[in-house]
């Protein structure tokens, strides 16, 4: 409906004598709503239809009647004009209501709580996005990057860098949802300190602090603290889990909620770390307990040179309830052959109740300080429960085998120079439910890792798996 125009009068006419669809109403009074120009018009009107409804009308003669009383004038004005009053409020009053019941469902434009600060690189999914710096993040916008980075200055203040391919989206100003990618969170700000990023696993709170998120498309999440504190929740768990700076934790997706945490050592023979506790023979697989043995399932364990040195201890030296003597302690350790992956399998003689796995690596070579690469732990731990260990080899979930953990210690370290990985490391595989699973046999399935000036990739030096469990 255009106005002015005849059919804008048309419908207010019929509004005025009770003749007007639903349809006419509804677009009369958005029209209405929405130009001050037409609602004058309405309102007048309807005014000129009130009165002309209250007015005596009478034939017109061919004679003039006498003029009558100023006292009867005043009466028959009074008469019309009550009536008119009273209609003119309510029209009013039905358009005042009118515009707040339709402003109601008018679809409002969510708040704005962030804006867009650095933009470098970026490419979005969407081709005909081109987000700059400055621009305005409404609540609930998902930020889909292909690739660069871009930096979200959220409206408390705390700063977030995420780093394509991601999927981010602000919920607020103090908090952000992470369906795919890495983002690095500052939340320094007094505004900001419980900013939440949360992923499909897990939600983290932080503490006034920096700290790196990342989610994977099959449900990993893990959480790194640079400075500072962050509390990770989870599902179904009233205790927050508490990471301070250095300190990494890794969640698996699924209903035991496979936790992963990662430490380093103060590199001496005592193997202490700041929560993960050192090497035990007090574990359901060491030796001394006679339960479990473990054995090469796959691969080659590295061999002594011609003068008999510098090869793999035998695997039993994993099961011996100690890590290594020394930094570099080949007999000590146990590692593949070069280039080659490996798996070992670890056999506990019955299924039993599985409750938490350690693995230790301690390596820096002695004449070549930086060169820590066999201190890295890369692995993929399995599980089964049968009386019978199905094939080892191949796809392994094809053969029966359940993934319980995935274990890349450089991701956690985010290590970039040598230097950057430390040389004394442990890992503790855990749940939320309290318990990994049941199991008989549990498969590492280790990989060989490489620095981009080696030749040749090695194999980390393994010194002590602890598996703790209940018959």
């Amino acid at each position: 409906m255009n106005f002015p125009s005849p059919e804008f009068d048309a419908v207010v006419a019929a509004v005025c004598h009770g003749a007007a669809s639903d349809a006419e109403t509804a677009t009369l009074y958005a029209l209405i709503a929405a130009n001050p120009a037409a609602r004058d018009e309405y309102l007048w009107q309807v005014e000129l239809h009130a009165r002309l409804a209250s007015l005596d009308i009478v034939p017109i003669a061919t004679t003039v009647a006498p003029a009558a009383p100023r006292l009867e004038q005043g009466r028959r004005t009074r008469r019309w004009l009550a009536p008119v009053l009273a209609i003119t409020v309510a029209a009013v009053l039905l358009v005042v209501a009118f515009g707040a019941w339709f402003q109601t469902l008018q679809p409002t434009k969510p708040a704005t709580v962030a804006h867009f600060g650095e933009v470098q690189d970026a490419r979005w999914v969407a081709a005909d996005l081109e987000h700059k710096a400055g621009e305005a993040i409404r609540a609930g916008q998902r930020l889909e990057l292909s690739s660069g980075q871009v930096r979200i200055e959220f409206g408390s203040g705390a700063s977030a860098l995420l780093q394509g391919p991601a999927i981010l989206e602000v919920q607020s100003a103090n908090a952000g949802l992470l369906v795919l990618g890495r983002v690095t969170v500052m939340a320094a700000t007094p505004a900001s300190k419980g900013f939440t990023m949360r992923t499909r696993t897990a939600r983290v709170v932080d503490r006034g602090t920096e700290f790196t998120a990342e989610a994977s498309a099959d449900g990993l999440s893990w959480f790194g603290v640079l400075s500072g504190e962050i509390e990770v929740h989870r599902d179904g768990i009233k205790a927050p889990q508490r990471l301070g700076k250095g300190e990494m934790l890794s969640l698996e997706a699924g209903r035991q909620q496979v936790m992963v945490r990662v430490e380093r050592g103060d590199e001496t023979a005592a193997f202490r770390f700041p929560t993960i506790e050192p090497p035990s023979n007090r574990d359901y697989a060491d030796a001394r307990q006679g339960k479990a043995s473990l054995r090469v399932a796959q691969g080659t364990l590295k061999a002594n040179n011609k003068l008999g040195l510098g090869g793999s201890g035998p695997a039993e030296v994993l099961l011996d309830g100690r890590g290594q003597s020394a930094p570099d302690a080949p007999a000590e350790s146990v590692f593949f052959q070069n280039e080659m992956p490996g798996r070992l399998l670890l056999d506990l003689g019955k299924a039993v109740t599985v409750t938490k796995i350690n693995t230790y690596t301690w390596h820096q070579n002695s004449t070549n300080l930086d060169n820590r690469l066999r201190a890295l732990q890369n692995y993929t731990l399995y599980g089964f429960a049968g009386d019978t260990a199905p094939p080892t080899d191949g796809e392994l979930e094809r053969e029966g085998w359940v993934t319980v953990a995935r274990v890349n210690t450089d991701e956690f370290f985010r290590v970039v120079e040598r230097l950057d990985r430390p040389a004394q490391q442990a890992c503790s595989i855990t749940a939320a439910a309290g318990k990994l699973g049941r199991y008989r046999y549990l498969l590492w399935d280790v990989q060989p890792s490489r620095y981009p000036d080696f030749k040749q990739r090695n194999n980390s030096f393994y010194g002590e798996f602890d598996v703790y469990a209940q018959p």
